[in-house]
């Protein structure tokens, strides 16, 4: 009777080691395109929420304002939507004092960007619009990306807002 026992266990030991290696391989981290169900057995899921964001988070990165040195500066991560705009100051009692406007609010919607920075002096900032292809070839060329739409600055004390419609390049993405 033991034998018999012991045979059965010889006859199901490469089964058990083959359920165990193909339960490995479907839990094993890789990469795979999104919405491509072929290569996992799994559905895809993506998750609805407030910001499905179409624009790639490799448009990340700094868009010239016009003057050596005022940018603005534009991260997506996760689709998040974070950065700010970086420039002179102008007014009399910051005159020629860099400044740095945070993102205060931001939303990404489909190919839609919009922000408004946090107050500095009496001016904040406000944008809509998208990230779009541009006429650089690479990456490592301005203008691989634009920032385009309208940017608005604020001044409170004022009470005035000045409106532009931009299309600021991206700079030179190293590495």
């Amino acid at each position: 009777m033991k034998r018999w026992i012991w045979h059965i266990v010889v006859m199901l030991l490469p089964l058990c080691f083959a359920a165990a290696i193909k339960a490995q391989s479907a839990t094993e981290p890789a990469l795979r395109r999104r919405g491509d169900r072929s290569t996992t057995d799994h559905p895809v899921v993506v998750k609805e929420g407030k910001n499905n964001s179409l624009i790639p988070e490799e448009a990340s990165g700094e868009y010239m304002l016009g003057h050596p040195g005022e940018l603005v500066e534009i991260t997506i991560q996760f689709g998040e939507l974070s950065g700010y705009i970086s420039r002179q100051g102008d007014g009399e009692s910051d005159s020629g004092t860099p400044l740095t406007f945070f993102f205060d609010k931001t939303s990404l919607q489909g190919q839609e960007i919009t922000f408004t920075t946090r107050q500095i002096h009496g001016i904040l900032y406000s944008f809509r619009g998208t990230i779009v292809r541009g006429s650089g070839k690479t990456r490592e060329e301005e203008g691989y990306y634009l920032l385009t739409g309208d940017l608005i600055e604020h001044n409170t004390a004022q009470k005035s807002e000045s409106r532009r419609s931009v299309s600021l390049k991206s700079g030179r993405q190293l590495g």
